[in-house]
């Protein structure tokens, strides 16, 4: 039974469509927990929390599971069921190309695919969605390409193994996937589609059959040069929770496909800096986000305005402490910094008042971490070539034995 997944806000739940991220206090933070309970997805705490740790290996938890920034998940169990049976699935994500440089807040489910691509030794297909963006945004086809490409550099440089990963735009790649959305369109009403993504009778046609060629890199058969097109391999997608719209149609279409499934791991937004609520958005404004070709004196200066959780006045810090949950510069800690000790530190000290963990430290902190992030993905992306980008998105199994 598919869920309405887009709805006015009510009880102060925030309202998450694939576009558009709306909430009562941009000052508060996102309450994740009835997002998950609006979308029907299950929470990554308990059995399912107790199986991955198991299969990854104690210690071995990417800090997004552990910080409870990967959060949610939907069909996850089927993903461990196949890794405990010692068979192999693939990954799937994306990005829509609405700028030429991506920003911070795009890197969270990109880290979190590479960890799992790393740890599970599977193949990856990464979709780039330019007709999406064509079809929502005031875009032509011809800045879309470029954009594309600048965006495919971007993404490379994450470090993703190029014998493993397949990148593809939708604008090229249709031929292979137009069986597959056809089937897939095909048991999609204009009413389960509307009521999914609050399409109204305005929205052009594009929009309305869009979900369909997002849903079909979800079935293996849409890739026959990348991966073995006899077996129906099952398929896990990392991605942020705005995403689950598109795979909780998918989920309902595919085992009338005879396909499995698709399986979700997905993450919290990085908040803009204007307040923790919300999410990093490229339609916001370059003010209220970092990009990744962002110097370090742009990051400094950006910090700087960032939304604090601390007191008016020193004196009242003492007294009252600050809040790291609704302090920009911390929750970007909690999102970047590796080390588990010093983020703990860091938040003990912020809470109880101590003066050597302010918030003018955890915002010089934060742009240090971030900072130290962009240098080194700035190198790697300065390393790729037009011809890297040509070979990663040329048709060639990927399939790893």
């Amino acid at each position: 039974m598919l869920r309405r997944t887009v709805r006015l806000l009510t009880d102060g739940a925030p309202s998450v469509t694939p576009w558009s991220v709306t909430v009562e206090d941009t000052s508060a933070p996102m309450k994740y927990d009835k997002v998950a309970k609006q979308f029907g997805s299950e929470p990554m705490t308990g059995d399912i929390l107790e199986r991955y740790e198991k299969i990854m290996g104690t210690g071995s938890l990417h800090r997004f599971i552990k910080r409870d920034i990967a959060f949610t998940h939907r069909g996850l169990g089927d993903i461990l069921d196949e890794v405990e049976k010692g068979r192999k699935f693939y990954m799937y994500t994306g990005r829509g190309p609405s700028n030429a440089s991506m920003h911070l807040g795009h890197a969270i489910p990109f880290l979190l695919t590479k960890q799992l691509q790393d740890a599970f030794n599977v193949p990856l297909v990464i979709q780039l969605t330019d007709d999406e963006k064509f079809l929502f945004r005031d875009l032509d086809l011809e800045s879309l390409q470029s954009m594309t490409r600048e965006n495919i550099k971007d993404i490379m440089a994450f470090g993703f193994d190029p014998k493993k990963t397949f990148i593809f735009n939708n604008l090229s790649y249709m031929h292979r996937l137009y069986q597959n959305t056809l089937r897939i369109q095909r048991q999609l009403t204009f009413n389960k589609v509307s009521a999914t993504f609050g399409f109204d009778g305005s929205c052009n046609i594009g929009r309305i059959s869009f979900p369909a060629i997002q849903a079909a890199p979800c079935i293996s058969s849409s890739f026959p040069n990348v991966l073995p097109v006899k077996s129906k391999l099952k398929c896990l997608i990392p991605c942020a929770i705005d995403q689950d719209p598109f795979f909780l149609l998918t989920r309902d279409v595919c085992p009338k496909l005879k396909s499995p499934k698709p399986s979700l791991l997905m993450t919290k937004f990085l908040p803009p800096l204007s307040g923790v609520g919300g999410k990093m958005s490229s339609s916001a404004g370059e003010a209220s986000q970092i990009l990744l070709t962002d110097s370090r004196q742009q990051v400094s200066k950006k910090m700087k305005r960032a939304f604090s959780g601390g007191a008016a006045t020193l004196e009242e810090y003492r007294k009252t402490g600050g809040n790291p949950d609704i302090d920009v510069a911390f929750q970007y800690l909690r999102h970047f910094l590796p080390d588990d000790a010093e983020l703990d530190r860091l938040e003990e000290g912020y809470r109880t008042g101590d003066v050597n963990y302010h918030s003018g430290i955890m915002k010089s902190r934060a742009a240090e971490v971030i900072s130290d992030f962009l240098d080194e993905h700035q190198q790697r992306r300065q390393a790729i070539t037009d011809a890297d980008v040509d070979d990663i998105m040329r048709e060639r199994s990927i399939w790893v034995p």
